[in-house]
């Protein structure tokens, strides 16, 4: 029920039910907030007598380490006593002061007399005795080394499909849209792929001819991005580059006349390629000292050629039995065991000749060694 403000004191009738009552006026409280006292549970209080502690306290703590540096300067040493004037006398480079009397003595090396760098490296010579190819198998057994061979077999794999799709569909006698974007796709795929799976070989072959040469035996394979891992392969390109070059050109002349160059790469790939890495440039494939050692030790040159050799016929033998077993409507079954071949042969070769590597190193250390024990037994 709703009534005016007019009506405010008098009695009014109830419609609904009849009954009677007065309208009171309503009254408003106002409710007064109350006040806020010092050190009330909210932990306000007064802070005018803790300004003069803080001041007081940082005072002290300022004096404190003010009087802290001065000791420590007391007690500090005086530096500038042992020091050399400016007009006296030079002390000999070769000698050291051992006491204040001016006792000299001569310097102490910092090596050991009896320090051979070589000492604590493991030898890897090359010879095919069982012991040397058991050696070769533990190796092959490495982890790190095993694991990148399954991942360069597969993209190798790849690679060697579509090379050999695209070859095989570009040399049908007809030709169709058909086979034209086989072969275009195929090329591409080929290329793409390719030049991954060769970027990493070859960094991979640099790895295991350097560490090999250099008689480590616990192998620690480094993490590298893409560009590092190109320029690594470069060494490995740029070498099979160079040495395909003469078989290239009779190609262009005679083709009948160029399969005889084939045996250059095999020959030469390997003096390039060391001439390279004793250089540390790709553009410098020559080095009096690996041609030195063609005629020091050749021994162990042609037991190095007769052993990849040997290897890579046997490699081609079996890759020639898988293709006339399978052929080409089975090219997919076959690319696998292809790439496992082709990337295993690649190891293998970079071992041996970091073995070779390591016969050359250790000839240029014995000569050394004797040029030294030379010029002190001249000296003396």
């Amino acid at each position: 029920m709703s009534v005016l403000t007019a009506d405010v004191g008098r009695n009014t009738e109830c419609p609904d039910c009849g009954h009677v009552f007065e309208i009171k006026k309503a009254e408003i409280k106002l409710e007064i907030p109350e006040e806020i006292l010092l050190e009330d549970e909210y932990g306000l209080k007064d802070v005018s007598h803790d300004q003069d502690d803080a001041r007081k306290k940082m005072g002290q703590n300022i004096m404190s380490q003010a009087e802290r540096e001065i000791k420590e300067q007391a007690e500090r040493k005086d530096l500038n006593k042992k020091t050399q004037g400016a007009f006296e006398e030079r002390r000999p480079r070769d000698y050291q002061i051992e006491d204040e009397d001016g006792e000299k003595k001569p310097r102490e090396s910092l090596t050991p007399e009896d320090y051979q760098p070589r000492a604590e490296l493991v030898d890897f010579p090359l010879n095919f005795t069982p012991k040397e190819l058991a050696r070769d198998a533990m190796l092959f057994s490495d982890v790190g080394l095993l694991m990148r061979w399954v991942f360069l077999s597969i993209f190798a794999a790849l690679s060697l499909y579509f090379t050999v799709t695209a070859i095989y569909n570009g040399s049908l006698p007809t030709q169709n849209i058909v086979t034209f974007l086989t072969t275009f796709m195929c090329t591409v795929f080929a290329v793409v792929i390719g030049t991954g799976t060769v970027a990493f070989l070859g960094s991979f072959f640099l790895f295991l001819v350097m560490t090999v040469s250099s008689g480590m035996d616990e192998w620690e394979w480094p993490e590298l991005g893409i560009f590092d891992r190109v320029m690594e392969a470069l060494f490995l390109i740029v070498a099979m580059s160079l040495t395909m070059v003469p078989f290239g050109i009779m190609v262009t002349i005679d083709k009948s006349m160029a399969w005889p160059f084939l045996l250059l790469p095999g020959v030469a790939f390997p003096v390039v390629y060391l001439a390279m890495l004793d250089q540390g440039n790709i553009f410098a494939p020559w080095s009096n000292t690996i041609m030195a050692s063609l005629f020091q030790i050749p021994v162990k040159w042609l037991l190095f050629y007769a052993a990849t050799l040997g290897l890579l016929a046997v490699c081609c033998l079996l890759g020639y039995g898988l293709y006339a077993m399978a052929g080409i409507e089975r090219l997919a079954y076959i690319a696998l065991p292809g790439g496992v071949i082709v990337v295993g042969y690649f190891f293998v070769y970079a071992i041996w000749l970091g073995r070779l590597s390591w016969e050359i190193a250790e000839l240029n250390s014995e000569y050394k060694e004797e040029d030294t024990s030379n010029k002190v037994s001249s000296s003396s």
